[in-house]
C-alpha cells in the first residue's frame, strides 16, 4: 500500500495527481487529509496508524503548519521510505526541522527550490526537480468552457469582461488589496468589468471581505465552491491574485495572469513566491494599465513554456516513487 498525506490545500493538490496515477496503475493507495484527520499530526497516533498497515512508501506534501512531520518521523522510525513534495519554495516550511528529520527524498517544482533545500542541509542526491504534477494534470485535461455557467451563476452580461481576484489568507491584506484594485479599475481601458472576489480557503472572517465588496456593483464575492477554479479561469479575460498557485493554473490554461501588489504589505508573500520570477508583478497604476492593454491586444503575458517544469512531471515523480518502493525495509 502507498500512503499519501498532506494538510494545506496546495500541499494536497500537488500530490493528488500522483495518488490518482498510482490508482490508475492498479496500486493500492490511501490519501489522508491531515486537515480533517488531525490525529495523525500527533507522533504517537501516527505511529499507531502505521502499525495497522505498514506502507511500501509514504508521499507527503509540505504545509505551512508543518503538519506532515510527525508522520514522517513515525515512518522513519519504522523503516517506511518517505518522500516530500515541496511546491514553489521552502520559506518557513522547514525552519523548525534539521537534516536528521528530513525524508528520504525531496521532490521540488523548480531549481530555486532545489537550491533552498540543499542549502538547508539536504544531500543533493536526495533532492529531485520533478516539476508540478498538478499543473501537468490540469494541462492534460484541457481548457474547460465555463463561460455560460460562470455568467449565469454570477448574473453577468454576455459582453462584460470577467476578472477573478484571488485573495491571500490574511483578511486585512485581502481587504486592502481589493479596495486598491477597486480604486484603480476606472483607470484601465475596459468597459463594465466584473470582478469575482475569491477569498483564500484558509482565510478567517471572510464576512469582512464580503462587506468590503458590497458597496461596489462590479464586485461579486464568492466564498462558495459552486464554480470550480478551472471553469472560472476559462471564462476570464485575465486573472489577478495576491500570490497564489491559481496564477500558475491560469497561465497553463492560456489565461493571462499576474500578482497584484498595489497598496498592501506583500513582502512576506512575495518572498514565498520568489522562485516564480516569470510571473508579472503589478505594483503601480501604470503597470496595471500596461498589463491590461497587453491583454486586450492579445499580447499576453501568457507563459507558453514549461511552467514550473510541468511537462513530464508525473512521469518524473512516479520514478521517484518506484525507487522508494524498491528500497529495502
Amino acid at each position: 500500500m502507498l500512503l499519501f498525506a498532506a494538510h494545506d490545500p496546495g500541499a494536497k493538490n500537488i500530490i493528488r495527481p500522483i495518488f490518482e496515477h498510482a490508482l490508475g496503475l492498479g496500486y493500492e493507495a490511501q490519501f489522508v487529509d491531515l486537515a480533517t484527520t488531525r490525529r495523525l499530526m500527533d507522533g504517537n497516533q501516527a505511529a499507531g496508524f502505521l502499525e495497522s498497515g505498514k506502507p511500501k512508501a509514504t508521499i507527503l506534501g509540505c504545509s505551512n503548519n508543518e503538519g506532515e512531520w510527525p508522520l514522517i518521523r513515525a515512518c522513519k522510525a519504522r523503516g517506511v521510505p518517505t518522500a516530500m513534495m515541496i511546491d514553489i519554495g521552502t520559506l518557513k516550511k522547514l525552519d523548525a526541522m534539521t537534516p536528521e528529520d528530513f525524508p528520504d527524498q525531496f521532490m521540488v517544482t523548480n531549481r530555486g527550490c532545489y537550491k533552498e533545500v540543499t542549502e538547508l542541509g539536504a544531500g543533493p542526491g536526495t533532492v529531485v526537480v520533478t516539476g508540478d504534477c498538478r499543473l501537468e494534470a490540469l494541462s492534460n485535461s484541457g481548457n474547460p468552457d465555463g463561460g455560460d455557467l460562470v455568467r449565469s451563476h454570477y448574473g453577468l452580461n454576455a459582453d462584460s469582461p470577467v476578472i477573478p481576484f484571488f485573495c491571500s489568507p490574511t483578511i486585512d491584506q485581502s481587504i486592502d488589496a481589493f479596495l486598491s484594485l477597486a480604486a484603480l479599475l476606472p483607470a484601465i481601458d475596459l468597459d463594465n468589468p466584473e470582478v469575482i472576489v475569491r477569498p483564500h480557503p484558509r482565510s478567517p472572517q471572510q464576512e469582512r471581505l464580503e462587506s468590503a465588496c458590497r458597496p461596489f456593483p462590479f464586485a461579486h464575492f464568492d466564498g462558495g465552491n459552486a464554480i470550480s477554479n478551472p471553469a472560472l479561469l476559462s471564462a476570464s479575460l485575465f486573472t489577478l491574485s495576491m500570490g497564489s498557485t491559481v496564477t500558475l493554473e491560469s497561465l497553463v490554461l492560456g489565461i493571462p495572469s499576474a500578482f497584484f501588489q498595489v497598496n498592501w504589505e506583500f513582502a512576506d508573500l512575495d518572498a514565498l513566491y520568489r522562485n516564480l520570477d516569470e510571473v508579472v508583478r503589478i505594483r503601480t497604476e501604470e503597470q496595471l494599465r500596461e498589463f491590461v492593454a497587453a491583454v486586450v491586444r492579445n499580447e499576453g503575458p501568457v507563459l507558453t513554456g514549461n511552467v514550473e517544469s510541468h511537462r513530464g512531471a508525473i512521469e518524473r515523480t512516479w520514478r521517484v516513487v518506484e525507487e522508494l518502493m524498491a528500497t529495502k525495509i
